[in-house]
């Protein structure tokens, strides 16, 4: 590339600058946010590396390549971070900016004569690196600060539901209450155990989107134990209308929290699209290899085609009972991270005259060669 472009560009780079600058303080609703330098950032050193390219693209070797494209990857990088840590800043912002850019540089170079072929695509080609990079680097930026503040959120809250919690049953334990009093401060419980379980949902479900397993905490219990305490709860929420047919004893080696509360969004979800006023049953059976634990509605059948999406993230159909508030599309997604920690299977089956049925197939003993230990919340 002749080094007419490049003196150039050198000798108008404030220019550059002072035009790309005032065109985003006008068009870039965020960038009256920033102040000069913060705005420039790493403009400056995009248009100085833009230059060493164009004077020496022709001949670079590979180790020079390999470190043009390290340093460009740098620079786009610091600009994402920069404007990913100015809250008023969004990602169509970031690539506006560079759009800007490229029209003044071209402004620029053409005002001058020197818009070749070459020219114009090494400038298109930086820009769009630089873009690329930027974008990359802001999007992870904002993933990582809304991640601390998921985490932090969760375990503050967790935090105020267990103090509410212990309190509750401190106040149960007292034996100075009427009857009225002792089955409102149960429901206080129950609502607050509940609320821890939507809590431990959304940590479990951020989990999953990490690609992470859960990791359950595995024990000897009677399962069927646990299933019975679930459906006297949600007896309380629902109404008699939640029925456990089974007797039996399902005793094994478990992560009996994660199955709990994959038993509680099994019922929510059968309330909550199902139809009004049905019993929703719950049923477990013992066998050789495996358990399994069946929680089944009557209502509107689910569409084959549409079985395979039920346990994506933040999938929420249409519910038929306008009593429940909506979820977050959370409850099926965590049902199958538990299952899977379980290296179990889920069967769902739907059809006209027989509702929704859904099927959990747990092995009797844990899986081999796992770390069952619970994660910390």
């Amino acid at each position: 590339m002749s080094d007419v472009h490049v003196r150039c560009l050198q000798d108008n780079k404030e220019r550059i600058l002072g035009l790309w600058e005032d065109r985003c303080l006008k068009e870039v609703a965020s960038a009256a946010s920033a102040g000069t330098l913060a705005l420039r950032n790493s403009i400056p050193l995009f248009l100085e590396h833009l230059c060493e390219a164009l004077a020496t693209n022709r001949n670079m070797d590979v180790a020079a390549v390999t470190s043009h494209v390290r340093e460009s990857l740098r620079i786009g990088k610091l600009h994402g971070a920069d404007r990913a840590s100015n809250r008023s800043y969004q990602l169509k912002e970031v690539i506006f900016e560079y759009h800007i850019l490229r029209e003044v540089l071209f402004e620029v170079l053409e005002t001058q004569g020197l818009l070749p072929k070459p020219a114009r695509d090494m400038v298109l080609d930086s820009i769009e690196q630089a873009v690329n990079d930027a974008v990359v680097e802001f999007s992870e930026v904002h993933a990582n600060i809304q991640q601390k503040f998921f985490d932090t959120l969760t375990h503050d809250l967790r935090t105020s539901v267990a103090v509410a919690r212990m309190n509750a049953q401190v106040t149960l334990k007292r034996g100075d209450m009427a009857g009225p009093a002792i089955a409102a401060q149960n429901n206080i419980l129950i609502s607050l155990n509940r609320l821890d379980s939507m809590i431990k949902n959304l940590l479990d479900g951020s989990r999953i989107r990490a690609g992470e397993r859960l990791c359950l905490q595995f024990t000897n219990c009677d399962l069927a134990v646990v299933i019975r305490e679930v459906v006297e709860e949600m007896r309380m929420v629902y109404g008699p209308r939640i029925v456990a047919v089974s007797e039996g004893e399902l005793h094994g080696n478990w992560g009996a929290e994660g199955l709990r509360r994959t038993v509680e969004n099994l019922i929510t979800n059968a309330v909550k699209f199902g139809a009004a006023e049905t019993p929703i049953t719950i049923s477990w059976d013992s066998g050789i290899a495996a358990i399994e634990v069946t929680v089944q509605n009557e209502g509107p059948v689910i569409p084959e085609q549409e079985t395979p999406r039920l346990f994506q993230q933040f999938r929420r159909a249409t519910s038929k009972d306008t009593s429940t508030p909506p979820g977050w599309g959370l409850g099926l997604t965590v049902v199958k991270g538990v299952v899977d920690a379980h290296n179990g299977k889920i069967h769902v089956a739907s059809a006209e005259g027989m509702g929704t049925r859904f099927t959990l197939e747990i092995p009797s003993a844990p899986p081999p060669g796992l770390n069952h230990a619970m994660n910390p919340a």
